[in-house]
């Protein structure tokens, strides 16, 4: 991966780096990585650049993680000028939608349109999860995996998720829920004026489907897809279906 320093930590990063008319940014959600965007950057290479960071203090970017979407929104500013990036596509799942909802209305540089998947303008967080990571992390993981993914969701595919989300620090996953359970921009996402997707699961039970139904009702022309079958996950669990969803998306911009 390359790397490049923001705010003084270290970050890894995916990029294609082939020049094409448009460039996304995929931003993952509380305590993931570059690898939940795994499917997207098998099969979406010839829609569009991919950009894929590590946010910091997370996998292998050094750093902390941050306490606050806003804070997360910053440090997404700092990195797309640091790796020169002058127009782009915001793509975020659940907390990383959250932060590229924030760095819109923070009025970042260079947007050209969004991609929300399994997110919403306010995410609380049940006490439930809160406490399952901080005093039973590795029993609470696959409860907690339960929760991502559609009951249609198959065994390899739950071992897999369960990996990843032992793999990543409780400290980090707190820090993150902490950060989406203070966000709230319900009676702001109208001010949002680039094109925008919303991509759902209809078996979400961490951001239900009344969530992608809100942002794609409020905020000016946006796209609502629903994916059938899948939850929070969608991105993993129903690669395909949200590849052509993004693949089209990214056409209708136009070159």
């Amino acid at each position: 991966m390359p790397e490049v320093f923001v705010q003084g930590d270290d970050v890894h990063f995916q990029d294609t780096v082939k020049p094409m008319p448009h460039t996304i940014v995929f931003v993952h959600g509380s305590g993931g990585s570059h690898h939940t965007w795994r499917d997207q950057w098998a099969g979406l290479k010839g829609a569009a650049r991919l950009v894929i960071p590590d946010l910091p203090g997370h996998a292998e970017s050094s750093g902390s993680p941050r306490e606050s979407v806003e804070a997360y929104a910053e440090w997404l500013a700092d990195f797309v000028k640091e790796t020169g990036l002058r127009k782009f596509i915001l793509a975020g799942h659940s907390m990383g939608g959250a932060v590229a909802l924030q760095a819109a209305l923070s009025g970042i540089g260079g947007l050209e349109a969004l991609i929300l998947a399994g997110t919403g303008a306010k995410l609380k967080i049940s006490p439930v999860i809160f406490d399952g990571i901080a005093g039973r992390f590795r029993e609470f993981a696959p409860e907690l995996v339960e929760w991502m993914m559609a009951k249609a969701t198959g065994p390899l595919l739950r071992d897999d998720v369960t990996k990843d989300v032992l793999s990543t620090r409780p400290a980090a996953f707190l820090s993150d829920f902490r950060a989406c359970d203070s966000f709230d921009v319900m009676d702001r996402i109208g001010r949002i004026d680039v094109p925008t997707l919303v991509i759902q699961g209809d078996d979400d039970r961490l951001t239900p489907l009344k969530y992608g139904e809100y942002l794609a009702t409020n905020i000016r022309g946006a796209i609502l897809k629903i994916i059938h079958d899948a939850g929070h996950l969608a991105m993993l669990e129903k690669p395909t279906e949200v590849n052509d969803a993004i693949g089209a998306f990214v056409h209708s911009l136009g070159a």
